[in-house]
């Protein structure tokens, strides 16, 4: 099955450079638009069905989050870079899953973190948790419930903001996870010593102004200290978008879906 992930890997890249304009290559046409509302709040998605949903079939969950620049109330914007990952029908094939790209608002985030003059994040010991975050977690429980979907398989993804996201997720609602993948993202190391034996792979760039990669590595050398089949994949060279070469990677949808709850 090796050849299939590096196939999967060049098909991603082809993608990517096929995608350098995302305004046009969006595609939510592919996408159903959602709001999921609870004790009067509202959280904009996209959910992207794979064939046989609906026939008894169950299905990994996969979960996309965005970054800052993504966020608005258009349920559209999120695709953006996310988007075009299930865009193609090989990977939809390969990869068959319910895909969820939901929208933060403009006004909210993933994760509370400052950000200092010099365009660096800060991360907060212990951020309050964010109304976003609070409706993301009742999403996936949702979800979790309804008959098409597989309990062992559910993945969170998540670049820049939306990499906070995914690690936030992983260190307060494992029980709900399956692995997690961080790019470009970071949380306080010492809030992660209570989790055990749960996969988490990190890519980031050395030469990360706005989160220095010393964060991701703090990370790493924790979740090892636990136990955790933890990867940092890091890019020489590249800035805060290590995204781009970690989608692009040979295997990292790969990685992904090999990990299954027992």
């Amino acid at each position: 099955m090796k050849w299939i992930g590096k196939f999967i890997g060049t098909l991603f890249l082809i993608l990517l450079v096929t995608n350098v304009n995302a305004q046009k290559k969006y595609a939510p046409d592919q996408y159903y638009g959602r709001e999921y509302r609870l004790d009067g709040d509202t959280l904009r998605y996209r959910v992207l069905y794979p064939a046989g949903y609906d026939a008894g079939l169950k299905f990994p969950l996969f979960i996309f989050l965005h970054g800052e620049d993504e966020r608005g109330r258009d349920n559209v914007l999120q695709l953006k870079t996310g988007g075009y990952l299930y865009k193609e029908q090989t990977i939809r094939d390969y990869y068959p899953a319910v895909v969820l790209i939901p929208q933060c608002p403009e006004d909210d985030a993933w994760v509370n973190y400052n950000i200092l003059s010099d365009g660096e994040i800060e991360i907060p010991d212990n951020p309050e948790e964010t109304k976003s975050f609070r409706m993301l977690t009742k999403l996936i429980e949702h979800y979790l419930k309804l008959p098409y979907v597989d309990k062992t398989q559910v993945y969170i993804v998540g670049f820049s903001m939306g990499a906070f996201g995914a690690l936030e997720m992983a260190m307060k609602n494992s029980r709900l996870l399956t692995a997690a993948v961080s790019m470009g993202g970071a949380i306080q190391p010492e809030r992660l010593k209570k989790l055990k034996k749960f996969p988490i792979r990190m890519y980031h760039g050395q030469d990360d102004k706005v989160v220095p990669i010393t964060y991701a590595r703090d990370v790493y050398y924790q979740l090892k200290s636990n136990g955790c089949p933890a990867d940092l994949v890091e890019y020489p060279g590249t800035g805060h978008d290590s995204w781009t070469m970690a989608l692009s990677s040979s295997d990292f949808m790969e990685w992904i879906f090999d990990k299954k709850k027992k």
